[in-house]
């Protein structure tokens, strides 16, 4: 609710020289000037609303190069959740499928700034196709904060997927000025079979893996 606020009209423009303060949601149907900025409320850039999703490491049209993943090794990419909402899919892209996929061995998870591991899905018949993004539903829906989450993935084939990230040519580059718990993209952890909580602060920097949340 807006209160004790001293309105005015200065060329045709409603004015205040007071601070604007409200506790629910401000919505803007035309565009917005914030320190003499101009912004629309749409925004000329996709966003995850617009693909149905709550939350991705960046547009998917930036998914430009491939990774085989090592088999066992953890990775993790995050999503940044703006406001409180429940999280009931994960989502990766894949070119080639896994060949002969180990049972019970393919995972992925969501995960919080503490390292704990949320809820996971089986990926054991997502990876045994190619070339689509691939979601997987949790084995229980999350109800999350507003924050940061990683999406983690592992695999164990004869033969891993191939999956897509960025082109970004050095691992460092997407971590900038990044403490090892708080990286973007990580590794955490080696010959997993599955996920497991893991230890934040022990993370190495990552390929910059797409994922997304919905």
């Amino acid at each position: 609710m807006l209160q004790d606020i001293d309105f005015k009209y200065v060329n045709g423009v409603l004015t205040t020289s007071r601070n604007i303060h409200t506790t629910g949601n401000l919505t803007v149907d035309g565009s917005f000037t914030l320190g003499g900025t101009t912004t629309s409320s749409y925004p000329p850039v996709p966003v995850p609303g617009d693909h149905g999703l709550l939350g991705w490491s960046y547009d998917p049209s930036f998914a430009l190069s491939t990774l085989t993943p090592t088999l066992g090794t953890v990775y993790m990419s995050a999503v940044y959740i703006r406001q409180a909402t429940t999280i009931s899919k994960l989502w990766y892209m894949q070119g080639t499928a896994a060949t002969t996929p180990t049972a019970g061995q393919n995972w992925i998870g969501l995960v919080n700034s503490s390292g704990t591991v949320l809820s996971t899905a089986s990926l054991d018949s997502v990876v045994t196709s190619s070339n689509a993004p691939k979601s997987a539903t949790l084995s229980a829906a999350q109800s999350v904060t507003a924050g940061t989450y990683w999406v983690a993935l592992v695999f164990n084939a004869a033969a891993a997927p191939v999956i897509y990230k960025t082109a970004m040519p050095f691992t460092g580059f997407g971590v900038v000025n990044q403490s090892a718990a708080s990286q973007r993209y990580a590794t955490a952890g080696t010959s997993q079979t599955t996920l497991n909580s893991i230890t934040m602060s022990s993370n190495a920097a990552g390929q910059s893996i797409w994922v997304a949340a919905s």
